[in-house]
């Protein structure tokens, strides 16, 4: 009897590709076990066996899911999931973190007797003792600048019998809050009373006119010497061409941009027409002080050189003075 010729090579059945074949067992079909297995899914597609198999596999995922369903311990949500130990919502997450944290904390110090620290806090390792400052006692702090022995001490050596040490005793923290909130109130009313008390002695009192800067009616409480600004802002304004002028070498004075306005009746002295009383720069009608003599050349920033101007007039004019004199 003949011996079958074994051959040295076969085609893949599904891809077409060469494939060498060993000296001994079964001479293969496919080259590959990719091929065997999208061979077998496509007929497995063809005659309608994966969707079967898909619809059972999932019909048993949900008897799985169904049956390990169990709410989560915080939101009291159900999860399909086994291994979960929380439902996955941002504040179940944080809940869950935080017990973990105390149940670490708490294994630690049953280990180590202490709880493990910051990693910013090993460095305090030197112990200083001190007298504290509020109840004399002899104490051991970790800063060469300590003056308490505890966070009491200082709260009272700060506010004294204002806070009892059991005020805060008990309380949660939306009352802690409230409470402190009141304290806010009730002392800067007392601010209040004592400043309008000592304001006839000299020590506050109210102002009221027009701003020098912007020209605004206000009312306002001062210090112990009245203001002629409405604001912080408008002073800081009138201190900054002020300042200008003294870097520039000239001669430097505090001027009125309000009485230079009624001085000149609100008229342009480049172009002659009337401004816009309450037109605001940016706004090319609005009122500004113009240097007759541009600082930048040597003027003075003094009541003399100064002019009133609409904004727009003065952005074109720049810093010149040539041809400028003569329309004033």
């Amino acid at each position: 009897m003949t011996e079958a010729t074994r051959p040295t090579s076969i085609t893949c059945a599904r891809c077409g590709a060469e494939k060498k074949v060993g000296r001994s067992g079964p001479i293969p079909t496919y080259c590959s076990a990719v091929c065997r297995n999208a061979l077998s899914n496509e007929r497995a597609r063809h005659d309608g066996r994966y969707e079967l198999r898909l619809a059972r596999g999932r019909k048993q995922t949900a008897v799985r899911q169904e049956a390990a369903a169990r709410p989560c311990p915080y939101c009291s949500n159900l999860m399909t999931n086994p291994r979960r130990v929380q439902c996955g919502a941002p504040e179940c997450k944080r809940q869950f973190t935080n017990d973990r944290m105390r149940e670490y904390q708490r294994r630690y110090r049953e280990k180590h007797g202490h709880f493990q620290s910051r990693l910013y806090d090993n460095g305090r390792k030197k112990q200083y003792k001190i007298t504290c400052a509020e109840c004399g006692q002899e104490a051991t702090v970790t800063k060469t600048t300590a003056r308490y022995c505890s966070h009491q001490c200082f709260y009272d050596a700060k506010y004294g019998a204002e806070r009892p040490r059991d005020e805060y005793a008990g309380l949660t923290k939306e009352e802690h809050g409230a409470r402190e909130r009141a304290r806010t109130r009730r002392r800067r009313a007392e601010r209040k009373l004592a400043v309008a008390a000592a304001g006839a002695q000299g020590a506050g009192m109210w102002c009221a006119g027009r701003c020098a800067e912007c020209g605004d009616r206000f009312a306002r409480r001062c210090s112990t010497k009245p203001t002629a600004f409405c604001s912080s802002r408008c002073r800081q304004l009138a201190a900054a061409a002020h300042r200008r002028a003294l870097e520039r070498g000239v001669d430097g004075r505090n001027v009125s941009r309000l009485a230079i306005y009624e001085r000149d009746n609100w008229i342009c002295h480049i172009c002659g027409d009337p401004v816009d009383r309450d037109a605001k720069v940016p706004e090319l009608e609005a009122p500004v002080l113009d240097h007759v003599i541009p600082i930048a050349r040597g003027g003075p920033h003094t009541e003399d050189n100064l002019k009133t101007a609409h904004f727009y007039c003065n952005s074109v004019k720049r810093d010149l003075v040539d041809g400028w004199s003569a329309a004033a």
